[in-house]
């Protein structure tokens, strides 16, 4: 609470800054503000406030009774003449209005960054089988989602790394930044990168997990690498290295890329693979079973180029482009409804088995 005095000269900066103060007021106000360095703080204080918000706020148009009543009583609890009332409501209402401007900024703030110490909230994207999805991260780095894939990633990034966990196949282009490494985590293996394009395929059903670099440098690790330790390998443009999931071996051979990833653009390329390679693939995008039977099938080399086609198609397409033939096994129904996946078994031509 203040005393008399103190409430005195609290009524004289109020008719001061209004210019209704006579000269005995205003000798009395000088002599007070050059008496203390506190006190000319104070008074530059309210002159400021009064002075910037005076020439952009209407006082009389705001409800201040109120906040007013609590601020009085705070000044003084003895009973005040109406030109203290007058002037003191005004320069209540400069007070409030910066006050309440102030705390709709912060709440914007605090929107736009989100809470300080809460965590990022984590989304998972999923390609259907014989689907592709693109997805836009946080940071600005774009991913591409292979048929019967999945992303978990953050709505923001936070900490001192960029961290996505990927089941399946995906591409990645890495916007740069060399302070906060890129980190795609699999079930087998690390990529640690900071602005590079890559793919990386990890199916759980494969014997193997790949890393394809189109350009930049990535560096290969455990699945318990961090953004501090030591790689277990790195690649180099047009490099593709090959993990044993059964022994761990490691193998890194120079690519055509392209073979690797223009599944994104709806392609599947094969350059002189086998044909066991091939269905593998195949198996993969459209999520049915096919069986290779006959040795002679499981090693012979297949050149092709399938853009856009349904699986009925690219079978019609493998039978008269390679010594193979194919039925399609019948499918039973299940308990809960649902109907068996579907299997294809692939022989050679002219096989007297069929």
């Amino acid at each position: 609470m203040l005393n008399n005095e103190e409430a005195d000269i609290d009524l004289i900066i109020a008719k001061y800054l209004a210019g209704e103060t006579d000269s005995e007021e205003e000798a009395t106000l000088v002599s007070w503000v050059e008496s203390s360095e506190s006190n000319k703080q104070y008074y530059d204080q309210l002159r400021n406030i009064w002075e910037v918000a005076s020439s952009k706020v209407n006082p009389v148009t705001i409800n201040i009774n109120e906040n007013l009543t609590k601020v009085l009583e705070k000044i003084s609890k003895r009973s005040m003449s109406s030109n203290f009332w007058i002037y003191w409501k005004r320069i209540a209402a400069v007070l409030l209005v910066p006050l309440l401007l102030g705390n709709i900024l912060w709440f914007y703030i605090s929107y736009k960054k989100g809470p300080a110490s809460s965590e990022p909230n984590y989304n998972e994207t999923y390609a259907a089988f014989g689907t592709r999805t693109a997805i836009k991260l946080a940071d600005g780095s774009s991913v591409w989602l292979n048929s019967g894939s999945s992303l978990k990633y953050p709505d923001r990034f936070k900490g001192r790394e960029r961290e996505v966990y990927l089941k399946g196949e995906a591409y990645f282009e890495v916007e740069s930044n060399p302070v906060l490494p890129f980190i795609v985590k699999t079930s087998s293996l690390a990529v640690r990168a900071t602005g590079t394009k890559f793919n990386v395929s990890d199916y759980t059903d494969d014997m193997n997990s790949s890393v394809t670099l189109v350009s930049g440098k990535v560096f290969i690790n455990g699945p318990d690498e961090t953004a501090t330790g030591n790689p277990v390998s790195e690649l180099f443009p047009s490099q593709r290295l090959i993990l044993s999931k059964q022994t761990g071996e490691l193998s890194i051979v120079k690519e055509d890329v392209n073979e690797y990833i223009s599944w994104k653009d709806g392609k599947l390329i094969f350059r002189n693979k086998p044909l066991s390679y091939v269905i593998k693939k195949i198996s993969q995008v459209f999520n049915v079973d096919i069986e290779l039977q006959g040795n002679t099938l499981q090693d012979y080399r297949y050149r092709a180029t399938f853009e856009d086609e349904s699986l009925t198609e690219i079978l019609k397409l493998l039978k008269v482009s390679s010594p193979i033939d194919y039925i399609e096994v019948k499918r039973n129904p299940l308990p809960d409804g649902t109907f068996e996946k579907k299997k294809i078994i692939i022989f050679p031509d002219g096989s007297p088995s069929y």
